[in-house]
């Protein structure tokens, strides 16, 4: 019975090993994978600020898609690092002038603008080493002023002129640029030593002294949004083929309002050099000519041409949108029509969606959204058309979103539905 007892202990002996070596394999198999999940992946990082501009999601707006029947995405620009669509346009025009030299590293970038562009650029300038200057009309909202001076930039706030006028404020961040360069010019003479030649500062030859608020000794540069054609490049090169990629092409119209061109041009000149049935509509605000130019091919009516139009041209609560001439980026732009939209629907727009999709919108995203609307009543139900969603509530909380001045106008939001464009 000796040998019996000893073969059973040898098999329970190898029983309780193998038992072990399982379990000790398990465990090892079990370690090895949580050792896998704590490993990092492969590099999905940016360089920097810069790095985060564009390649902002494309979404469906539910609500205006139901509605409609038509598929309406809406490109979410208020994404940007800046929190809007101008964040591609400064970089672009900084990059572009430090690449060509009439920017200095360590300059000023001067601007005259409403708010988004001037905030972009206040932004952007900092990740290449420059400065920004702005030139604000005073009625813009207050929040936009506080904004650029907590990003450091040197804010003017001027009252509003017509763009002939000197003092408009475009026209003033021209000059503060020339100031900048004449007192880089003045710093560097008084450096100068052995009576050699003066080199040119930023492309600007200075011809005597003179005073300035801009005190930057390495010259100014004017970024001249509406004329300056990398405004257009920005979106001809970027929002568009991210648009054309996000919907593999998939796209029959798109709808834009325009303050400086840029972005409808650069987007429609895009996409219907890739699709050529591609329809791109303008949709503009009151007080502004584009839908007059767009549509008969003169830029007033003629009551308005008789000098019957209100002081200030731009007769609108909507900001950053809405012009009452051509600049060279708009001329640019390829359009099939244009849609006229209004404060009062602009303002129930904004309200129906935070309410139905929870989207808080700036004054010209929701405009764009009714020309959204506009698109889809006039192509029918089957329809993709995009968008783009500049920016937030946020920068429009003191007007376009302030119930006590939309009272004053009459701009109390009081529709349940779409009921305000026609939509049961």
């Amino acid at each position: 019975m000796a040998p019996v007892r000893s073969t059973g202990a040898i098999v329970a002996a190898v029983s309780l090993s193998m038992a072990l070596l399982s379990l000790f394999l398990y465990k090892s198999k079990i370690s090895s994978k949580k050792t896998k999940l704590t490993l990092p992946s492969k590099k999905n990082h940016t360089t920097g600020l810069v790095g985060a501009i564009g390649n902002t999601p494309l979404i469906r707006i539910n609500s205006l898609s139901d509605a409609t029947g038509c598929e309406i995405l809406g490109k979410c620009e208020f994404l940007n690092p800046g929190g809007s669509v101008k964040d591609r346009v400064a970089v672009k025009i900084i990059e572009e002038a430090l690449e060509s030299g009439d920017l200095a590293p360590g300059g000023v970038v001067t601007e005259g603008s409403a708010g988004s562009t001037a905030i972009s650029l206040a932004t952007v300038a900092p990740a290449y080493g420059c400065k920004c200057h702005v030139v604000i009309p005073d009625d813009a909202a207050i929040e936009k002023s506080q904004i650029l001076e907590a990003l450091g930039a040197t804010v003017e706030r001027v009252r509003p002129v017509s763009i002939t006028h000197r003092d408009h404020f475009v026209n003033i961040a021209r000059r503060r640029a020339t100031e900048a360069n004449e007192l880089a010019m003045k710093h560097r003479k008084d450096e100068q030593m052995n009576g050699q030649a003066l080199e040119q500062t930023n492309g600007f030859q200075c011809d005597g002294e003179k005073q300035s608020v801009v005190t930057s000794y390495t010259g100014g540069y004017f970024a001249d949004q509406f004329e300056n054609m990398a405004n257009f490049r920005a979106h001809y090169e970027g929002t568009g083929p991210e648009i054309w990629e996000q919907t593999g092409g998939n796209v029959d119209a798109f709808v834009a309002a325009a303050g400086t061109g840029g972005t409808v041009a650069g987007v429609s000149r895009f996409l219907q050099e890739k699709k050529f049935n591609v329809k791109c509509f303008l949709i503009d605000p009151p007080g502004s000519g584009l839908y007059n130019k767009v549509t008969r091919g003169v830029m007033y009516t003629r009551e308005e041409a008789e000098g019957r139009r209100l002081k200030n041209p731009f007769d609108t609560i909507t900001e950053g949108i809405g012009i009452n001439r051509i600049t060279k980026n708009f001329m640019m732009a390829k359009l099939d029509g244009a849609f006229r939209g209004t404060d009062k629907e602009a303002v129930e727009m904004s309200r129906y969606l935070m309410k139905n999709d929870g989207l808080f919108l700036g004054s010209s995203s929701a405009m764009n959204c009714v020309g959204a609307v506009r698109a889809a009543q006039a192509l029918g139900p089957g329809h993709t058309i995009v968008i783009i969603l500049c920016d937030s509530g946020m920068r429009h909380l003191s007007k376009f979103f302030s119930a006590e001045y939309l009272s004053q106008y009459g701009l109390t939001p009081s529709a349940s539905g779409l009921e305000f464009l026609g939509v049961g």
